[in-house]
């Protein structure tokens, strides 16, 4: 298994996106959402996207530039992205929500017909650098999860993001989807050849599926568990189920069933304009240290506020190095290849 430092990584990875003919710009946005991602240890929305993602953008990219604003408001803009790039969209139109919440204290924007949009971890730490509080939420991911009580697929992942800015170190984070795991980490089993844990896949008898090879090849057999699992999936299941009620209708992308799905909710709320933001910081740091003066179980290291562990895991990877599966490895020097990109030695 390949380890290789961030900035190889990195370098090669802009190389890549650069080399498709894409804006030098969004190819920037790209490769570094995606190394990032791995930076931070969550491989699952990381540099395995890349071979995936260049046949598209070789053959038929859009640019931002080229949406379309559908209903303009001084807290709320609708936005259709044309088939905008996703990540490359988000990024961007982030840019509108902190724009709109500085006029209005809150700034909404309901976004449709783009592309994949990545991590969402990575976009509301962008609204909290501006001292505020970001959210980004979405009707979307592949529809691959079972409402509580069933196996049958009707549900997607629905992922939501928060961050909040803190005054000592980047903004605390919490990136979840409402499956009981992502659907990029099950991938990522399949990928290293690793049994999916109990909990995660379940079949029409109701019980575990550690068989990775069955979730593609039966898909009306096996499906990704609502949060909460068995016992308590009941309250994943309700809350995708509202996100879906909420942002595909808002977003006019429509709700899962059918063609709906792929709507995107982006919020910003201004910390100046309910209280000082200094004030609100400090209100913040406090809070983290008394939930993690908690005395750990054993087992546990310690008691972390969301988005520690991922500085953890960013400052590790800094020093040791990513590491890559040799199958990933091997598909991104394909992809270099035919694009005429020179591979990192590693």
């Amino acid at each position: 298994m390949p380890v290789v430092p961030y900035d190889k990584l990195n370098s090669l990875s802009r190389s890549i996106f650069e080399a498709t003919g894409i804006p030098e710009d969004d190819a920037h946005i790209l490769a570094d959402h995606l190394t990032t991602s791995n930076l931070l240890g969550h491989d699952s929305h990381g540099v395995w996207f890349m071979p995936r993602y260049v046949p598209s953008l070789q053959s038929d990219y859009k640019p931002w530039e080229d949406h379309s604003v559908i209903v303009d408001r001084p807290g709320f803009a609708q936005v259709d992205g044309n088939g905008a790039n996703g990540i490359v969209a988000v990024t961007k139109a982030l840019s509108i929500a902190v724009e709109k919440a500085r006029n209005s204290a809150i700034g909404l924007v309901a976004l449709r017909n783009v592309s994949h949009i990545g991590r969402l971890g990575d976009f509301p730490p962008r609204i909290a650098d501006h001292g505020m509080i970001g959210m980004v939420g979405l009707n979307g991911g592949g529809e691959f999860v079972a409402p509580f009580g069933s196996a049958d697929r009707r549900l997607r992942p629905e992922p939501i993001a928060f961050a909040v800015p803190r005054e000592k170190g980047p903004p605390l984070m919490l990136d979840m989807t409402l499956s009981v795991v992502a659907g990029g980490k099950v991938e990522q089993k399949i990928e290293r050849g690793e049994p999916m844990p109990d909990g995660w896949l379940i079949d029409q008898q109701g019980r575990y599926v550690n068989d990775g090879s069955r979730y593609h090849a039966e898909p009306d057999q096996v499906a990704v568990l609502p949060l909460g699992g068995l016992q308590f999936g009941h309250k994943g299941h309700g809350l995708a189920m509202m996100i879906e009620m909420i942002i595909g209708p808002l977003s006019r992308a429509g709700c899962t069933g059918g063609k709906g799905g792929g709507g995107i909710l982006i919020a910003a709320m201004d910390i100046g304009a309910f209280m000082d933001l200094d004030e609100y910081t400090a209100e913040i740091e406090a809070h983290v240290a008394y939930v993690g003066s908690a005395k750990p179980l054993p087992g546990f290291e310690k008691v972390y506020a969301p988005g520690e562990i991922e500085e953890v895991t960013r400052r590790k990877r800094l020093a040791e190095g990513i590491y890559i599966p040799e199958k990933t490895w091997d598909s991104i020097s394909e992809t270099a290849a035919e694009l005429s990109v020179e591979m990192p030695s590693v």
